[in-house]
């Protein structure tokens, strides 16, 4: 992508209809903005809030004192990664709704995790989730799946940080190479500093923006097109309106079977024996707030899933006679949301709105990421290694702050690798299906 122009400026004579745009000053300064205001609740949880960031429980779960709606909107934002918000609606513009059916199995392992899972876990208090596999089993399975869990996060990160990069790069034509390393120093600085209180809060601000920007998109994009009924009739007339394709054929890429059964237990594994999720979770004082929090996680991602998923039909009503990455306008199908962005751009600021969004979805999987993975690497590496003698509290806290600086940074150098691979969702998808193996051993082992 490096050295590559803007697609933007070359437009005009391939699309009917579009007129070349360019993102605008007060785009940028919406962005900038964002992207400052993170970095500032990174600062004031590190040096002015009351809680310093200066021991484990502090770091890592917030005292276990935070509030249900912060943990919440940083739940549903954790969802709504960079990934989800170029890959669904490009999945569905591409191969139709058959990909819906992961409504039923989202909301199923939300209350499963909630009500079978949680009760387990938040009697524990484990600052890692593989501490659970030490009480059951023993310190290998132990080790194991902690180093599994630690390859696995941070080969999948980078992908997260390539989402928003690939996007920008769409709608401003600047380089890869510049965009990554500026998204990843401003969450590595903000989740350094702030352990989980910054992450909760940043979550929470930058929720509004990617739902925002998708709302936004698709809002547009249906008045463009000549409404609902012009947009569902459109993907009816290319059978593009699949729900219950029960073919048993497990190499068909979406039936109903496959993604209602398959994405329960992949989406269990990453929900209910998740660092991430639990540690967020364990923030909560009661365990009731807690299974409020996965619940109303429940509501959101239905909510966000089924907009994604309308969004990828409103873009294929929009180019259904002229295919984007067919007149190779666009290199790759998840580059199709942000040239819409673009097309249909008549609102001043939208654009920066959007790409705030998509940013922020990936501000927030990876701050996330780092944050878990720092306490993985102090509890189930570091810790043991130090054989009866103890680590002062300060000393882990700084420990686990320079474990989020290494990772982060190598996460940094690999997105150019992710580069070179084929579609985000594609991608993802076998990214987690390796998850499921990892966490399996948590889920899979009974309770």
């Amino acid at each position: 992508m490096e050295g590559e122009h803007s697609v933007l400026a070359t437009m005009a004579p391939t699309i009917p209809g579009f007129a070349a745009k360019e993102m605008s000053l007060l785009d940028y300064s919406i962005f900038c903005a964002l992207m400052l205001v993170s970095t500032l609740i990174g600062v004031y949880f590190a040096f002015f809030a009351k809680q310093k960031q200066n021991n484990t429980a502090e770091y890592l779960m917030g005292g276990k004192n935070m509030a249900i709606f912060p943990i919440t909107m940083s739940l549903i934002a954790s969802y709504i990664s960079g990934v989800s918000m170029l890959g669904v609606p490009a999945e569905i513009y591409t191969y139709g709704t058959q990909y819906a059916a992961v409504l039923i199995s989202e909301a199923l392992v939300c209350f499963v995790t909630a009500f079978v899972f949680m009760p387990v876990f938040y009697k524990l208090q484990l600052y890692s989730s593989f501490e659970y596999l030490l009480l059951r089993y023993d310190s290998s399975v132990r080790l194991l799946l902690s180093v599994l869990y630690c390859i696995m996060t941070l080969t999948y990160t980078p992908l997260i940080i390539y989402t928003p990069a690939l996007a920008f790069s769409q709608v401003s034509g600047a380089s890869l190479n510049v965009i990554a390393p500026i998204t990843c120093a401003i969450c590595i600085f903000y989740t350094s500093l702030g352990g989980l209180r910054a992450v909760v809060w940043t979550d929470t601000l930058q929720s509004f923006s990617m739902i925002a920007g998708v709302l936004v998109v698709t809002i547009l994009g249906t008045f463009d097109v000549g409404g609902i009924g012009v947009v569902m009739e459109r993907a009816a007339n290319s059978d593009r309106l699949e729900f219950f394709n029960l073919d048993p054929n497990p190499l068909v890429r979406h039936t109903f079977w496959t993604v209602t059964i398959g994405n329960f237990f992949m989406w269990l594994a990453h929900l209910a024996a998740n660092q991430a999720i639990l540690q967020r979770c364990l923030a909560l004082p009661t365990i009731a707030k807690a299974k409020r929090a996965l619940v109303s996680l429940a509501i959101g991602t239905l909510i966000f899933a089924a907009l994604s998923i309308y969004c990828g039909l409103v873009i294929y009503a929009k180019y259904h006679d002229c295919d984007p990455v067919h007149t190779q306008v666009i290199r790759k199908v998840d580059q199709i949301l942000p040239f819409t962005v673009m097309d249909v751009a008549n609102i001043p600021g939208f654009p920066g709105l959007f790409i705030a969004g998509v940013f922020s979805a990936a501000l927030s999987s990876m701050s996330t990421n780092l944050n878990a993975l720092s306490g993985v690497i102090l509890q189930d590496f570091i810790k043991p290694c130090l054989r009866g003698r103890q680590m002062s509290e300060k000393t882990a806290s700084n420990t686990m702050k320079m474990i989020v600086v290494i990772a982060g940074t190598f996460c940094t150098a690999m997105v150019f690798v992710v580069d070179q691979l084929g579609a985000i969702i594609q991608v993802s998808m076998r990214d987690n299906l390796r998850r499921h193996y990892i966490t399996h051993s948590h889920a899979g082992g009974g309770i």
